[in-house]
């Protein structure tokens, strides 16, 4: 199964990509939501999990976040909120380091290897959402929604399915213009992350694509 590890993490973060937007105008979105950043982060341990050292890291990073995360539904407090959002992106940085670093360790470029590439732009993109949701907590001003787009996004980025929205918009240079950075410290993250996005495909993954590509003809033709 561990050959497989990427793909599998690869299939839970396509499934929370498509449950955010599907789910997000309706009454239990938060929770359908939850359940299924709550498979990534089980997936993305059990990626980890092949050194007992990153493992136990995973987990103490992971637990607080993962227990604030249904915690707040019990009991609401805006801290816990922000600590969760804070302690999602650090395990997702965490688990995007040590998948980097089996990438660049790798001898030969599977298709596994391609699909933890792939991984870890969505984390990228999780990443960055997660950022973004936590500073239009903090700040509410320091984006602008159009009323039009309020009325199916909200009128505040803090809420995180909006966030994960606008960040995937950005990371894929997309830019509809349908949220818009005010604040400089939002306008900063935000062409990073769009700098980010099209140096990442055009290098790493543009760059593992055709090695494996080319290994593959040099087996076939031996």
């Amino acid at each position: 199964m561990s050959r497989y590890k990427y793909e599998m993490l690869l299939a839970a973060q396509l499934l929370l990509a498509v449950i955010s937007p599907l789910f997000s105008s309706t009454a239990n979105s938060r929770t359908i939501i939850d359940i299924a950043i709550s498979v990534v982060f089980v997936t993305a341990i059990y990626v980890i999990s092949n050194s007992r050292k990153h493992f136990i890291i995973g987990l103490v990073l992971m637990v607080p976040a993962f227990i604030l995360i249904w915690g707040v539904k019990l009991y609401y407090i805006q801290t816990l909120e922000y600590i969760s959002l804070i302690g999602s992106a650090l395990f997702f940085c965490y688990v995007t380091w040590l998948i980097l670093v089996d990438i660049f360790r790798a001898k030969l470029v599977t298709l596994d290897v391609i699909a933890g590439g792939i991984s870890v732009y969505l984390f990228l993109g999780n990443i960055y959402g997660l950022i973004y949701a936590l500073i239009g907590k903090l700040d509410p001003d320091a984006f602008s929604i159009p009323e039009l787009t309020a009325s199916y996004l909200g009128d505040n980025i803090g809420d995180v399915s909006s966030a994960m929205y606008f960040s995937f918009v950005t990371l894929t240079t997309l830019g509809y213009g349908d949220i818009t950075p005010i604040s400089s410290f939002a306008r900063t993250l935000a062409y990073l992350e769009a700098a980010m996005g099209q140096f990442y495909l055009t290098v790493l993954i543009a760059g593992l694509v055709g090695v494996h590509i080319a290994s593959s003809h040099k087996g076939g033709s031996s």
